[in-house]
This record gives structure tokens, C-alpha cells and sequence, in this order.
């Protein structure tokens, strides 16, 4: 196991899941108020702007994983990770088909059949079945690569998830016999699309100190390339090509690993990490689960007709950060509260923090 810790993750952990949760604010927007015009091309700009945050928690546990356990897994490795990230994975989908169930007064039928859809990776978490996938590969994969040329995998490996969300958008999802709404939730948990994400994450986590020192020397470059591919993706969305508001998309690759570069690097000059940043980002997990629910119960007792959409905006992500927070730290206070929402910080966010460990 390597001894040197990337604080840089504590960072990247909060700017995925503040992004992730702005995502779903502007979603909540759109959906509560009559948004049309100009002003609804700048909140699904702003969406599609925000959208590497699902693909950056796929970075982060990958390049955590990888650096920490190079060349062996130790024992335990799986068991723990169920532990704290597959039940509460489980908890929270059908938690959220309880919430269905009561809100639109479901028969039992239509719960168990919610659940099951949860359970296959259709709500928000999904996520974690990819990462889950990768974790399960990185047990072959580990003892393998070292076998292959860096540049031929990574070819390779793009050349794999580009081909299939261009084969999934552009072919299969029109031709199939029945909904395309149920191809496209079943087909984005295939880790398949997300193979480049892992091996690049791999060879950085790896090589992290050789990855940091290739970063400072190359950041004039990232930041010229993070601007083009947002450029393009800005382009594939608004010109009509590929209009779906999802992680999954095949424009979205470059443009989140360039920008997960930048902002590595960004970070990285940062030489110590405040303790309420390692506090927060340990907070990142629940909050992920969380926010929606949140989110969903602002949308039913919020007063529109007092707010403009910008407040309700901004009243949506404050919302969607803090409550969760408040009910991470009441559920785990229950002896079950881990199977719920995972391992969270030992102390309070503001103050003194015990760093959760990053791997």
C-alpha cells in the first residue's frame, strides 16, 4: 500500500459533489417554474457544463484505489466496500422507492417493481455499480496491465468507451423493440463506456508523482484543452446532435478528464488541506445519496410565487448541501447509521476533524 496520501482528492471530492448537486438544482428549476427562451438555454448550458461530476467520482475512487494498491489487494478489500458503499447503495435505492410509494400512492406491485429498477442502477446512484464493476476488474487488472504498453491500453480503452456511446446514441437506442427510456438506464451501468475513465485514473494513481510533475509541466496545454472540449460538447448539445442531459455521453470524456487535470493541478499547490475540507469531503458520499430526497421535498413546500428562478436556484443547492449534512450526522448516530450512508467524518465540519482515510 503507498504511504503517500493525495490530499488533492479532499478537493476534487467537494467540486464533484457540489457540481453534481447544482446539476440537479438547475433540474429542479426547470422542472417547478415555466423556464423557456434564453433563459432555459442558460441553465441547461449550465448543466451540461457541470456534468463531469458523476464521471469524476469514477476518477477519484479509481485513482485512489489504484495508488494506494499498485500491485496486490489485501484482504478484505471487497468485504469492506460492501460494507460502507454497496449496502447503503441498496438502503438508499429502495428508500427512494418508499418515497415514490408514498408520494403517489403505488400499490405494493409498483414499489417492488421500483425497487428492483433501483436495484439495476435507474436513480441517481448508479454510479457506484460502475465504480463497483472497476473495483471487481482492478482485481484482474492489477496483476495483468503491467504486461501492456501504457499508450497501446489507453488507445485501446478510448477508442472502447467512444465506440460505444457512439454505437448506443447513434444506433442501438433507435432500433431497439422497446423503450429507449429503459435501454438507456440499463445500458450506462455497463462499465464498458467508462473503461477510459478507470485506465487513466489507474496510470495516475499509479504514477502519481510522475502524473503531478507531467501536470505542472503541461498546464498552459490542459487549459487550452479544457476550453476546447467544452467548446465541443457546448456545440454537440446545442446543435442538436446529442441533446440528452447525462453523464453518459461520449463528447463528455475529454472534456471531464482534462478538466479533472486542471483542476489536480490546481489544487495541488495547495500544500496543506483545512481540516474543514477533509471534514466536507467525507461528507461527499451521503450527501451524493441524499440531496434529492432533499431537493424533492424543497420542490413541495417551497413558495414560488415569492422567488424568481435564480433564488429558488440557489436555495435549491444550499438546500441540497446543508440538510443532507444534518441527516448524515443524525442517521449515524444509529447503530446501523454506516449501512446507511456510509463512513462519515468523526467530527463536526467546522472545528476539529479526525481526516477520514482516503482509501
Amino acid at each position: 500500500m503507498s504511504s503517500k496520501q493525495m490530499n488533492e482528492v479532499y478537493w476534487l471530492r467537494i467540486i464533484a459533489c457540489l457540481s453534481v448537486v447544482l446539476i440537479h438544482a438547475a433540474s429542479r428549476v426547470l422542472a417547478d417554474y415555466s423556464v423557456a427562451g434564453d433563459e432555459r438555454v442558460v441553465y441547461r448550458t449550465l448543466q451540461v457544463m457541470l456534468l463531469y461530476g458523476t464521471p469524476m467520482f469514477i476518477l477519484i475512487s479509481t485513482m485512489v484505489m489504484t495508488h494506494a494498491y499498485k500491485d496486490d489487494i489485501p484482504k478484505g478489500f471487497l468485504k469492506r466496500r460492501m460494507k460502507y458503499i454497496l449496502i447503503p447503495y441498496f438502503v438508499m435505492a429502495t428508500f427512494y422507492a418508499g418515497d415514490k410509494y408514498y408520494r403517489f400512492h403505488w400499490t405494493f406491485t409498483e414499489f417492488a417493481r421500483e425497487v428492483l429498477y433501483n436495484f439495476t442502477g435507474q436513480w441517481h446512484g448508479y454510479f457506484i455499480l460502475i465504480i463497483f464493476q472497476f473495483y471487481l476488474i482492478h482485481l484482474l487488472f492489477v496483476k495483468y496491465i503491467k504486461k501492456f504498453k501504457p499508450t497501446y491500453v489507453l488507445m485501446v480503452s478510448f477508442l472502447i468507451s467512444i465506440g460505444y456511446w457512439l454505437s448506443l446514441y447513434f444506433h442501438f437506442i433507435d432500433y431497439v423493440a422497446h423503450s429507449s427510456y429503459l435501454t438507456l438506464f440499463f445500458s450506462r451501468i455497463v462499465f464498458v463506456g467508462w473503461l477510459f475513465y478507470y485506465v487513466v485514473a489507474y496510470y495516475c494513481g499509479r504514477h502519481y508523482e510522475r502524473f503531478v510533475k507531467w501536470l505542472n509541466q503541461h498546464g498552459k496545454l490542459i487549459l487550452i484543452g479544457v476550453m476546447a472540449s467544452f467548446g465541443f460538447v457546448q456545440y454537440i448539445y446545442h446543435s442538436g446532435i446529442l441533446m440528452r442531459v447525462t453523464s453518459a455521453r461520449f463528447d463528455l470524456i475529454p472534456y471531464t478528464i482534462l478538466l479533472f487535470f486542471f483542476l489536480f493541478l490546481f489544487v495541488s499547490k495547495r500544500k496543506q488541506v483545512p481540516q474543514w475540507v477533509a471534514s466536507f469531503s467525507g461528507y461527499s458520499f451521503g450527501i451524493y445519496l441524499l440531496h434529492p430526497f432533499v431537493q424533492t421535498v424543497v420542490s413541495r413546500r417551497f413558495p414560488f410565487n415569492e422567488t424568481t428562478e435564480l433564488s429558488y436556484l440557489m436555495v435549491q443547492f444550499v438546500a441540497g448541501v446543508l440538510i443532507p449534512i444534518f441527516l448524515i450526522n443524525l442517521i449515524s448516530q444509529l447503530p446501523i447509521g454506516e449501512f446507511v450512508v456510509g463512513k462519515v467524518p468523526k467530527k463536526k465540519v467546522i472545528g476539529e476533524t479526525k481526516w477520514p482515510k482516503v482509501a
